[in-house]
């Protein structure tokens, strides 16, 4: 007996239906894909710089900023921008007897900025290493003067991101997330319809 399969005018028009529905749902798979894809590079960029530097990840977290994507403009872009670094910016940067001991390269390890000290910057409150310019003086006491004094920053992560083996990362993994959340927002809309397909 040859098993028969019929199909009815209701069901093709289901069918046709769905297909539509799938076709309306593609602008917002692009969006949905995305947006994710750009939260996830925000996160590799505080990952890459701390694998060799000790930047507190929310001093970086807090210069990148994402312009999603809409279903009128599928198109995003994430930046990170900024002014200099402050050494209290660094995980472990403290005041000793000799000065600020500050660690903002793994591999160069701890050292110490003689005559330098943390206070309050005078505009933004937030704590500082500032230093003591000029040479101590050679009298007995050793007294160093109060003035001129200078903050003291390091380089800037947007300088770290465009080296060429860490740009080659980033725009990797942008490709690898951008690929599976696409695959994954696919699935998603085609296991909502299975139900009325099965």
């Amino acid at each position: 007996m040859q098993p028969t399969i019929s199909i009815s005018s209701d069901d093709i028009r289901s069918a046709q239906r769905d297909l539509n529905y799938m076709a309306n749902e593609m602008p917002w798979v692009a969006v949905r894909a995305l947006n994710k894809a750009m939260t996830g590079v925000k996160t590799d960029l505080v990952s890459i710089i701390r694998e060799r530097y000790n930047y507190k990840a929310a001093a970086l977290r807090k210069r990148i900023t994402i312009a999603k994507a809409t279903r009128q403009n599928i198109r995003g872009h994430v930046q990170s921008k900024g002014g200099p670094v402050h050494l209290t910016d660094i995980t472990g940067t403290r005041q000793t007897k000799k000065g600020i001991s500050v660690d903002v390269r793994k591999s160069t390890g701890r050292r110490v900025i003689p005559r330098a000290f943390k206070a309050s910057g005078r505009i933004s409150g937030k704590q500082i290493v500032f230093r003591r310019q000029g040479d101590p003086p050679k009298q007995i006491s050793r007294l160093v003067p109060r003035y001129p004094i200078q903050a003291i920053t390091t380089a800037h992560p947007e300088v770290l991101y465009n080296s060429p083996e860490n740009w080659t990362r980033i725009q990797t993994e942008v490709a690898r997330r951008l690929d599976t959340n696409i695959q994954r927002e696919i699935d998603a809309e085609f296991r909502k319809q299975q139900g009325k397909w099965g």
